[in-house]
């Protein structure tokens, strides 16, 4: 759908973008907008932020439907410094795809070179990172490697806008239609507006390359397409957020009219899979409609309460700690296996069933963050008198464990028995060593002398220990200090396979 008006936006000053040669001049506008409604998806408030963005403009373009494959021919999106010399852009139809001679070519007069990006390597290296995270939720591939002549999708982030011709003040400019996406579409972020602040060119870049999937401007200041300030990370937002925050004169770039408190809300530009003007946009499902879904950054979940062993009555509390840098969703308390409680919000407190016997019993807390991803904790606990020995256990083949009975090395699927990956322990835990040995594992508490003869606590991440085969911890020796497990430990639980417990959080 096209829309009536060419836009141009810049702050105090108009700058007409040519076309390819022979193109009409565009009609230019000028407006300062003001702060916008936002929608929050959580309770925290945003933080207060005098700081005035510099414009991201769109420019509207024509793309011939025949050229916008029912499947995007692509998911990488290229992320170009223009390091060393500069990167030459010439005047055409917005393009990344390289030439003999040139870098890309832009709606701009004649050609131009972008100059290189100035901030030091490791701004640049954040904002890759940044970017990397913000668009984790989506299959896309984040690169700093040209694909050319391979199709992609480009965002030069260098330079700045009289580089190009433009006008100072314009933070990033991207090309715009309402096709559902622009193939091969070259946006730029001038790094030089921004100076070295990775956030904002984060989410420059991050605004610009989602202009060209026919993503709106919106008035949420925490999302990337908005032009009202915010302090931190913006991501964009699996809800229907309202558009706007680019308003002048009671009207959107495309004339609509504009409401709200502030004179803000506008209709999207584009329609959101029907053919009628909605006020809102999901970024997130337009973005996973093009590219299908990532693998974004898991929650960080930590148990407070009860502690690994603690005795305790039935329907006792359980309390969590969730976070996770794109929100937390939901959160799930399971007993023995079976989920017995979920939460939709903080805090994460819980109730274990009132109905609980006496034993040894597992608590896992697992958290979802707002798609879908999830990571667990778990502790084990006793209802009723804890066992003092192995006698005191109602199984033959149990041993006690720091005061809880556990399957032993004598059952199928019990402590030190070898396994391929968690189902086939009673624990749920299959570890490994460097060396690739496996055994199913429980949790000890470090430094206690908890696990039985035949085994040490081994540390096996941040605040948890394993009981290993052989492994002397140097609480009363039960085995050779010669008998320990090589390199660091791997945990599986579930079918989720071996994976490695000090792991990294993936940006």
């Amino acid at each position: 759908m096209k829309r009536p008006l060419f836009w141009v936006v810049t702050v105090a000053s108009t700058v007409a973008l040519a076309g390819p040669v022979g193109a009409q001049a565009p009609e230019v506008k000028t407006w300062t907008p003001s702060q916008g409604d936002s929608i929050v998806e959580d309770t925290t408030p945003a933080p207060l932020v005098t700081k005035e963005r510099p414009r991201l403009e769109r420019v509207w373009i024509d793309v011939d439907p025949a050229t916008v494959l029912p499947a995007v021919n692509t998911n990488k999106i290229y992320l170009n410094n223009c390091k060393p010399s500069g990167c030459i852009v010439k005047s055409g139809q917005a393009s990344s795809i390289d030439g003999a001679t040139y870098q890309g070519t832009w709606g701009i007069n004649g050609t131009r070179t972008l100059t290189a990006f100035n901030a030091s390597d490791a701004v640049w290296t954040q904002v890759v990172d940044c970017m990397k995270d913000v668009f984790s939720p989506f299959g896309v591939e984040i690169t700093t490697t040209n694909p050319s002549p391979a199709p992609h999708f480009e965002i030069m982030i260098a330079g700045s806008p009289g580089d190009l011709g433009m006008s100072s003040g314009i933070g990033g400019v991207s090309p715009f239609s309402c096709q559902p996406y622009i193939p091969n579409s070259l946006v730029f972020d001038f790094q030089k507006v921004w100076g070295s602040d990775v956030e904002e060119i984060c989410s420059t870049a991050a605004q610009e390359i989602a202009h060209s999937f026919a993503l709106d401007h919106v008035t949420d200041p925490s999302d990337p397409l908005t032009y009202n300030p915010f302090s931190g990370r913006r991501r964009f937002k699996n809800a229907q957020v309202q558009c706007g925050s680019d308003c002048q004169g009671g009207q959107s770039p495309f004339g609509d009219p504009c409401s709200g408190i502030t004179g803000q809300n506008h209709v999207c530009s584009c329609p959101n899979g029907t053919s009628i003007l909605t006020n809102t946009q999901n970024s997130v499902q337009t973005i996973s409609a093009l590219f299908g879904t990532g693998t974004p950054t898991p929650p960080v979940v930590k148990i407070t309460e009860p502690k690994l062993g603690a005795i305790v009555v039935a329907g006792f509390p359980v309390k969590a700690d969730i976070t996770d840098d794109n929100g937390v969703a939901r959160a799930e308390l399971y007993i023995d296996g079976a989920m017995t409680q979920m939460l939709g919000g903080a805090p994460w407190a819980f109730n274990a069933p009132a109905s609980l016997g006496n034993g040894t019993h597992k608590v896992k807390v697992i958290g979802f963050d707002i798609f879908g991803t999830s990571a667990s904790s778990e502790v084990s606990v006793v209802i009723g008198k804890p066992c003092g020995g192995d006698g005191d256990c109602p199984n033959g083949t149990d041993v006690c464990l720091g005061g809880r009975c556990v399957a032993g090395p004598d059952a199928t699927g019990g402590l030190g028995v070898t396994c391929t990956s968690g189902p086939d322990c009673k624990s749920g835990e299959c570890a490994s060593d460097s060396t690739g040995a496996k055994h199913c594992v429980e949790s000890c508490a470090l430094g206690e002398g908890q696990c039985p003869d035949g085994f040490g606590c081994l540390e096996a991440g941040p605040d948890k220990g394993v009981c290993w085969p052989g492994y002397d911890d140097g609480t009363g020796g039960c085995c050779s200090a010669n008998s320990q497990p090589a390199g660091p430990m791997f945990l599986g639980a579930g079918v989720c396979g071996m994976l490695l417990l000090r792991r990294r959080r993936r940006r």
